[in-house]
């Protein structure tokens, strides 16, 4: 399905797949709003993921669980505010005493994921690229009128929704197309996963939410400086591997330290005393 290719080749793929799937942001509050968030969220996951691990799941947990009341409503007609709530607050109560069975199936699935991205990273990145006949669509439908730099843009690059809907169609081709070999590494990544929930699921699922952690919290910093100015959405795409370091580099030192807090807690107000007393 895939055949080998030049690591220059691959990038400048890349930077393609990036200036095409990544439209540049209007710098609206709801951008600098949700960026912040994620910034936010995704830091707190990387220094404090050890400490406060039930608490994250069960906040996962709460949203999953309106999205799933909500989609309910949708279908069998229910108050969609009222089945959100029942929703959230059913899941996160079981998710709050199962905790651990939810990082179990989290060390399984973010392998698994893992793995999925690179079996499809492999090779020519050309097939996720829209074809000549995707790019001209606009152009022979009349939709092109150059008008103002918004809509430039907007003739540029198509809506993020659009692109995420065509992204994702030439993906599920790609995961019919696998076959049965190239399921193994996605496979045994669950296995190995799972063996790792089982033996250290602490320290793996720390290892997990703080990439997890990293990674949203520089997508965010990104997207509200995107938001500011168009110029770093350049940089981006011209630059992809700054924004992979970046997200190492967090994560890494998240790990560190959580590390060290867990091997040198932090004395309490009580022990001094004591600690006097003995000497």
């Amino acid at each position: 399905m895939t055949q080998n290719l030049d690591p220059e080749a691959w990038s400048r793929t890349f930077q393609s797949l990036l200036h095409y799937y990544l439209p540049p942001l209007e710098n609206t509050p709801a951008a600098n709003v949700m960026g912040i968030a994620a910034f936010v969220a995704g830091l707190f996951l990387v220094v404090r993921a050890a400490k406060y691990e039930r608490g994250i799941v069960a906040t996962a947990a709460l949203f999953i669980g309106a999205w799933i009341g909500y989609r309910i409503s949708l279908l069998i007609g229910t108050p969609q505010p009222i089945s959100a709530a029942i929703g959230a607050v059913g899941l996160t109560i079981a998710a709050y005493h199962t905790y651990k069975w939810w990082l179990a199936a989290g060390s399984v699935v973010v392998l698994f994921i893992l793995a999925i991205v690179f079996q499809l990273g492999r090779g020519d990145l050309q097939r996720y690229l829209p074809t000549p006949e995707e790019t001209n669509q606009a152009l022979r439908d009349g939709q092109v009128a150059l008008v103002s730099q918004a809509e430039q843009l907007k003739n540029l690059h198509p809506s993020r929704s659009d692109a995420l809907a065509k992204m994702w169609e030439k993906v599920k081709v790609e995961l019919t197309n696998l076959g049965p070999m190239n399921w193994l590494i996605p496979l045994a990544a669950g296995i190995i996963g799972a063996v790792l929930a089982w033996w250290a699921l602490r320290i793996f699922a720390v290892v997990w939410l703080g990439l997890l952690g990293a990674f949203t919290a520089v997508i965010g910093a990104a997207s509200v400086a995107i938001a500011h100015w168009p110029q770093f959405h350049a940089d981006v795409i011209a630059h992809p591997d700054v924004i992979a370091e970046t997200i190492l580099g967090i994560w890494l030192l998240g790990l560190i330290m959580q590390a060290k807090e867990a091997r040198f807690p932090k004395k309490k107000s009580g022990d001094a005393p004591k600690e006097a007393a003995k000497g």
